[in-house]
């Protein structure tokens, strides 16, 4: 495992394909699929294809010499977000519905799809208790090899760096846990967790119950932190 200081963000333009290929390979929390995922191009679209487009000036990959490491995707500009997201739902939709009345879709892919489609409904329910202020959101992925927090501390600084020059207030992103047991850590680094649901998807995929947490990380918390930490470095 390589330190801290041997880990570099990239620039996500050019790099693409290693965003795609970590996206898959820690899919199932920080694990790959362990089955063929039918309709797996559009359900690739639904998940990448905004941040690495429209948003791709504020998102980040995180490089270990030629090997990707995790990635850092930025969203700070909701309607055009909301507006693709709509059009790449539906085709995911249309692709799933094709699939399953010529019988070739998989029976893990349709529990799958059937676990995400609950999913949605519960993120749904718990976007409507963030604050209304806060519209810019991150998504950090880093391979099960990097989970000692190095990694994921670079990536929530290019957040925090993107968030200040967008002049946000702040940004909120989902995380997974176990039982719930990572929102005293949460908390620790500076956010606020506003939600707390089951993921059926990763629940089923993994065997364990498996929590998503919704946290909001404010500017102005950012500003705290760093201003405790000068103190007690003077």
């Amino acid at each position: 495992m390589g330190s801290m200081s041997e880990v570099r963000l990239e620039p996500i333009r050019g790099r693409e394909h290693q965003v795609r290929e970590l996206f898959w390979s820690t899919l199932t929390i920080g694990e790959p699929l362990k089955f063929e995922l039918n309709c797996a191009e559009q359900y690739e679209n639904l998940s990448l294809e905004w941040y690495l487009n429209s948003g791709s000036a504020d998102c980040a990959i995180a490089m270990l010499g030629d090997k990707p490491v995790g990635y850092c995707l930025v969203c700070t500009n909701h309607d055009s977000f909301e507006k693709l997201q709509k059009k790449l739902i539906g085709r995911l939709l249309l692709a799933c519905v094709a699939t399953l009345l010529t019988f070739r879709m998989n029976a893990k892919s349709r529990r799958f799809y059937w676990y995400r489609l609950k999913d949605s409904f519960t993120i749904m329910r718990t976007r409507k208790d963030l604050p209304t202020d806060v519209m810019m959101h991150t998504h950090l992925n880093v391979h099960h090899s990097h989970h000692d927090g190095s990694v994921s501390l670079k990536l929530r600084s290019h957040a925090d760096s993107v968030c200040k020059s967008h002049n946000a207030v702040g940004y909120f992103g989902e995380m997974n846990a176990v039982g719930g047991k990572r929102i005293v850590s949460l908390r620790r680094v500076g956010g606020a967790v506003v939600g707390n649901s089951k993921n059926h998807t990763f629940s089923w995929l993994t065997g364990q119950e498996i929590h998503r947490l919704t946290l909001v990380r404010r500017l102005e918390s950012i500003e705290v932190g760093i201003t405790k930490t000068e103190q007690k470095a003077a």
